[in-house]
Formats: C-alpha cells, sequence, structure tokens
C-alpha cells in the first residue's frame, strides 16, 4: 500500500503463488477495497509466475555477487542492486526497465563523470509531455516486438521436450510432490482427476483422501498404471507370425536396397610423426 499503490495506484490484477502473505485476510481485504482481481498460481509450478521466479533467481545472483565479503548486509545493498538492474538491458524487451517504465534512462554517476547531454530549459512543460508519451509510445511499440520474438523461441525451445497429455476426467494419476530426502518417493497417488479446469490444470482427488480436492497443473501428473495392467501387458502374446518369417503382408520386411560394390584398398594417405618426435631415435 504505501510503497506501490502509493505511488503507482492501484493495479488491476494481482497474480501470485500460494504464500501465506499473499493469502492473508489483509490482501483479501485490500484486493476488496481497490477492486482488485486475485489470481494465483498452482501449487508447486513456479511456471506458472515465470516473470516473478526469474527475476528472484537474477536478484539473488546480483546480491550475492555484491554481499560476497559480508552476507549479513543484503539488504542495505537491496538499492544499489536494484539501481543497476533497471539500469541494465533487459533481454526479453530489448530496453532498460527505466526507459519501459519512464521514457528515459537513469543518470548514473559514469553519466555525470563522462557529462551527459544537457537539456534545453527552453522546453516548455506541454512539450516535454508530448515527446514523452511519443517517445514511450516507440518504446513500447519495439518492446512488444522483441517480445513476440522472444515468445516464439521460448516456445520452439520448450516444444522440443512437451508431450501433449490425454488425461481425462476420472483418470487415475500420479502426482509429483517435492522430495523430503533422497530416499522419499517422488510420486504420489493414486488421484482421480474430478474436473477439468483448463488446458493443462486440473482439480483431483486422492483416493483414500476424498474430502480434500487439488488443483494441479498437468506437468506434475502422469497416468496411474496399476500393477494388473503391467502385468498384462508383459503377459501379452506375440503373434503367431513372429519369428517365423511369414510376415503378414503389411509388414512385410523391406528389401535391403545395396549399392554396387566399391573396391578396398590401401589408403594413400601420407602419415607423419608429430614434431615433438623428430629427435626420437628408432
Amino acid at each position: 500500500m504505501e510503497k506501490y499503490i502509493a505511488y503507482f495506484g492501484a493495479p488491476d490484477c494481482l497474480h501470485s503463488d500460494q504464500g501465506r502473505s499473499f493469502e492473508a485476510r489483509v490482501v483479501v481485504e485490500l484486493c476488496r477495497l481497490f477492486d482488485i482481481k486475485k489470481t494465483r498460481s498452482s501449487p508447486y509450478h513456479p511456471q506458472g509466475n515465470g516473470q516473478a521466479e526469474r527475476f528472484n533467481r537474477t536478484l539473488l545472483d546480483m546480491l550475492s555477487i555484491m554481499c560476497e565479503e559480508n552476507r549479513q548486509q543484503w539488504d542495505e545493498m537491496l538499492s544499489f542492486v536494484m539501481l543497476a538492474y533497471n539500469s541494465s538491458v533487459n533481454e526479453s524487451t530489448g530496453v532498460t526497465p527505466a526507459m519501459a517504465m519512464f521514457g528515459r534512462e537513469l543518470q548514473l554517476p559514469l553519466d555525470i563523470q563522462m557529462g551527459s547531454p544537457q537539456r534545453t530549459d527552453t522546453e516548455t512543460l506541454p512539450n516535454y509531455i508530448r515527446q514523452t508519451r511519443e517517445r514511450i509510445d516507440i518504446v513500447h511499440e519495439q518492446m512488444r516486438r522483441q517480445l513476440n520474438l522472444q515468445q516464439r523461441r521460448q516456445k520452439s525451445l520448450y516444444d522440443r521436450k512437451a508431450t501433449q497429455g490425454t488425461l481425462r476426467v476420472k483418470d487415475l494419476v500420479w502426482l509429483a510432490i517435492p522430495r523430503g530426502g533422497k530416499l522419499h518417493p517422488c510420486w504420489e497417488g493414486p488421484y482421480e482427476i474430478v474436473q477439468t479446469l483448463g488446458p493443462h490444470t486440473y482439480r483431483v482427488r486422492h483416493q483414500e483422501r476424498r474430502r480434500r480436492t487439488m488443483v494441479v497443473h498437468s506437468d506434475r501428473l502422469k497416468k496411474y498404471v496399476t500393477r494388473e495392467d503391467a502385468d498384462e501387458t508383459r503377459r501379452r502374446p506375440f503373434p503367431l507370425w513372429y519369428g517365423s518369417g511369414n510376415y503378414p503382408k503389411e509388414q512385410q520386411p523391406k528389401e535391403n536396397v545395396t549399392g554396387p560394390s566399391v573396391e578396398v584398398r590401401r589408403s594413400m594417405r601420407t602419415r607423419r610423426p608429430p614434431g615433438y618426435l623428430r629427435d626420437y631415435v628408432r
């Protein structure tokens, strides 16, 4: 309230994970008072709020470098780290956060030492406001083009390992859980899918704890296979024609097509010993 809404106004939407600080009663009342739509990501799925998670990782990396000598003073270096971040070009947008927000670059100590270009005092306030708006519009248009390129690139990289799910209501699935230790299980279940909330979001319920339901992402689910189904797959007999050479017409092996024979000859390559063996006497 004092640091964000007082300076920039109330946002239309507040997206976060399901941490207690974001689900507290004061946040709920604040969203109701300013008519803010509260959304949340599914549990243990940081990809649902990837922009904030990526910034947190960058911030931690910068703090670890700045506070290498004294880890306890990270809070004192936070403002300087934010100054460096806001004046650095973002790879996804192609501009600095300061330029994207205010339409101008921040004046840094290096600019003062090197002598930054001075603005003319004859510029009137209406002209300054108009030029700033035009500059921000140009920057935002460049950011949209750059973001579209980066989104397509990131999507192509993600789709290389992505698989299309075939989960439906009443299917039994395993649920990935955070490991408490090296010997703790990675999956828990079986869970039953009771509702499809979106293309990749499901509401599941444990077979034994049926009173409680959970909303999870499809990345944490995989189909549950019972031991009887696995044994049935292993006991499935081979076709009668398998191994006899009498293949069905549609499964006849293709004939091996070989090219003309090539005469094998001795290589004419000249082999030279390495230079460091010139003084070696055989």
